[in-house]
């Protein structure tokens, strides 16, 4: 089959797209049409609420509460006191709202806010909910604005009024934004075919993601315990990730949340990792409309009129913009148009368009599950979002998932193209249940993995069958891996008595793992032209000595590795070559390399050394020196740079001798005035657990876990990402006590007391 690969890593970056946060830092003032911070206690249920939140020696907070639903108010109060800006602000952000506050700029990401109805489809899931979620989305708004009456002076001009059906807006709208709204228009583009500008603008500002998901099952590990790690490679600002523990009433949880939503989170007995990658979830349709009336179609011989909705969008500083957003109901869906070519629309029906609360009540059940199969019966309702879910328990079971509702479609159609939409032989016949989706249970190799790999490339061999499953659930090219998927695989395979600190080294780990057939090729290349280091030529000679003792490790105390960095970025131009097209895929051997490739490559040091020289002055610079952490004016230094050319984002979805990312993988900013270029995606929200009596757990979250620049918090986890650490997460009451910073108890009707 054809991939949809090329679009898939747009997910991971756009879900937690960094602009939902760090733009709301500087927003215009705004009055809000009510008080925000205009209610009490009363909207939780009961009278008697009682939370107390213990801050640990990284800020963390800890909730304790008699009762789930104080716990969510004590939840909200803390992540108020931390992200309230974030959290205010992402309300703007699923209304299509912020255009209205900072400019025509953001009118794109409005308009494709607004033509997939999160604020709508947000209202009904609300009513959607179960008793208890409700209870406990209510408690945390109720918690949000205890913490706004209490400090007003934290509380912007701006602020929109916050209710508990704009946590489940958005939810709906992080999740989609990278999926639905992107892939299924996707599968829109023609030849001589353009989407509508907004979606086509939403869609460029999209980069590749990255995410890394394991677990390692008893039999493979020192105590005899399953160990789990979960690193979503994300922006450095994403509002997407709230760190906390919590225990109110049966819930026990610890890990990160979007608002009230525990999506990435251990209990005692269960854990679980998300990574990017989906079964095809959506379709695109081209639908004939008559040409005397375009917004009418003819669907089993009768006339169907389209569902034509006006929205009108403000734009400081300009004039405000109208826009009739089309809708047909293919699938018995509302499905927008997202574009017209002739007497054509095209239009996409995406399987989750009506599901919204589905998830939030999943994830619950997901918190409550004492092993994977009950993670499995919870994740029955199909509410999760497209993902790779890997899970471990206490048992010593794990699993894997492709997740995703996913159509039974009609065969005799290709699916990755529009298909006709003017009857209903090409309606879907309903969706597949949990049971048939792609999955692994307790395989014998003991371990899984998937870092955005196919899901045939879980292991270095005895895969899954891509035949065995329906093009739909499968979803990918057969036998695509990344390269953190095959470092994975290799440290894996060979993993016996594999221990926390093992866990450790792989999740930090910086190894370039094609470094060793580039270094090949430069030694060939030496031999082709042994006279080129007998005269070196200045700075590249030193340059390429140093590669010859490269180990392949991108450390941040390394010269070679920075070294290479700069000689293999200018790769893609080498490889695009007239006659060096067989090259763009691995493996290599010494008789596909030419003296005219070798020729090339060596000039390339040439041009390595001399970037080198005009950026930072000379060849004998360690990586860290340059790649650098921090949000603040301090910075600490970093390994594990992606190495990738910025025309070509998706080569590192596969494994290519184009680009390569370790399993850090991340994405630095140009050089700035300081000549430093600091990281801006990557790994920051990562999570570690093994399922020892009792479990233990270990985090870290960059920067910090609060946004203040005032506060001690604010980027202190910068220098544990540095130095290559976790910080433990206390998910024992007696290692918290040891490690207690602050405590506020929360009454009904009283101030925090400190």
């Amino acid at each position: 089959m054809v991939s949809k690969q090329i679009f898939l890593d747009y997910s991971k970056a756009f879900l937690l797209q960094s602009a939902l946060l760090a733009a709301f830092l500087t927003m215009a003032a705004c009055t809000p049409d009510t008080d925000p911070a205009a209610a009490t206690e009363a909207e939780i249920a009961g009278s008697d609420v009682k939370v107390t939140i213990y801050r640990d020696d990284w800020g963390v907070p800890h909730i304790y509460a008699d009762r789930e639903e104080s716990g969510f108010y004590g939840l909200g109060y803390a992540q108020a006191e931390d992200q309230l800006i974030k959290l205010l602000g992402a309300v703007y952000w699923v209304q299509g709202r912020r255009a209205e506050l900072e400019g025509e700029a953001l009118l794109p990401m409005d308009i494709e806010q607004r033509r997939w109805r999160h604020a709508v489809e947000g209202k009904e899931g609300f009513a959607r909910l179960d008793s208890q979620v409700k209870e406990n989305y209510q408690a945390f708004v109720a918690g949000v604005k205890r913490y706004m009456r209490d400090h007003p002076d934290k509380v912007p001009g701006w602020a929109p009024p916050l209710e508990a059906a704009d946590l489940v807006t958005i939810s709906r709208a992080l999740f989609w934004v990278g999926y639905a709204a992107v892939l299924g228009p996707a599968e829109c583009q023609e030849p001589e075919m353009a989407l509508y500008s907004s979606i086509r603008q939403v869609a460029d500002q999209t980069l590749h993601g990255a995410s890394n998901g394991w677990v390692v099952a008893p039999a493979r590990t020192a105590n005899g315990a399953t160990i789990l790690a979960a690193d979503p490679h994300i922006e450095m600002q994403s509002a997407a990730y709230y760190e906390y523990r919590m225990e109110a009433g049966n819930l026990k949880s610890a890990g990160f949340s979007l608002g009230p939503l525990l999506w990435q989170a251990h209990n005692r007995d269960v854990s679980w990792a998300m990574t990017t990658g989906n079964p095809d979830m959506w379709d695109c349709y081209a639908v004939e409309v008559d040409p005397e009336n375009p917004t009418r179609y003819l669907f089993d011989g009768e006339w169907q009129d389209m569902l034509q909705v006006e929205e009108a969008f403000q734009v400081v500083g300009g004039e405000p913009v109208t826009k009739v957003f089309e809708y047909t109901r293919h699938n018995d869906i509302l499905s927008p148009v997202v574009a017209r070519r002739g007497d054509v629309a095209y239009v996409v029906s995406a399987s989750q368009m009506h599901d919204t609360g589905i998830l939030d009540n999943e994830i619950r059940e997901m918190n409550l599950a004492a092993d994977v199969f009950e993670l499995r019966t919870a994740m029955a309702t199909l509410g999760m979002f497209p993902q790779n879910i890997i899970a471990g328990d206490s048992s010593g079971n794990i699993w894997y998932l492709r997740a995703g509702k996913t159509p039974v479609r009609p065969e005799g159609y290709d699916w990755m193209h529009p298909v006709p939409g003017n009857s209903s032989a090409t309606a879907w016949q309903g969706y597949y249940a949990l049971e048939n989706m792609v999955q692994v249970l307790n395989p014998p190799q003991n371990f899984l993995q998937n870092n955005n790999v196919s899901p045939d490339r879980l292991f270095a061999d005895a895969n899954l069958d891509a035949s065995d499953y329906p093009p739909g659930l499968f979803n990918d090219t057969p036998g695509r891996v990344t390269t953190r998927g095959l470092r994975t695989i290799e440290v894996l395979s060979v993993a016996e008595q594999f221990s926390v600190a093992d866990a450790v080294g792989l999740a930090f780990d910086e190894t370039w793992i094609t470094a060793e057939t580039w270094l090949a090729a430069l030694r060939h290349a030496l031999e082709q032209y042994p006279q080129w280091l007998d005269d070196p030529p200045g700075e590249a000679g030193d340059l390429v000595r140093r590669l010859l003792d490269f180990d392949g490790v991108a450390a941040a105390d390394s010269v070679a590795a920075l070294n290479f960095h700069y000689w293999r970025a200018g790769m893609p131009d080498v490889l695009q070559k007239p006659g060096f097209e067989h090259l763009q895929k691995l493996p290599w051997s010494s008789g596909d390399f030419s003296p005219e490739f070798a020729a090339a490559i060596l000039e390339q040091a040439e041009l390595a050394a001399a970037a080198m020289v005009k950026d930072l002055g000379s060849t004998e610079i360690a990586m860290g020196d340059l790649f650098r952490v921090g949000r603040g004016e301090q910075s600490w230094p970093l390994g594990g740079e992606t190495i990738a050319a910025l025309e070509m984002p998706t080569c590192v979805a596969d494994l290519s001798p184009l680009c390569e990312r370790t399993m850090r993988a991340f994405s630095s900013s140009p050089i700035n005035e300081h000549g430093e270029r600091r990281a801006w995606r990557g790994s920051n929200s990562m999570r570690l657990v093994e399922f020892s009596k009792p479990v233990k757990s270990w985090s870290l979250h960059v920067y910090g876990q609060n946004d203040d620049p005032a506060s001690p918090h604010f980027d202190d986890q910068a220098k544990l990402l540095s130095k290559r650490k976790f910080k433990p997460t206390y998910f024992n009451r007696d290692e918290l006590d040891m490690h207690i910073e602050s405590m506020t108890i929360l009454k009904l009707n009283e101030g925090s007391t400190p």
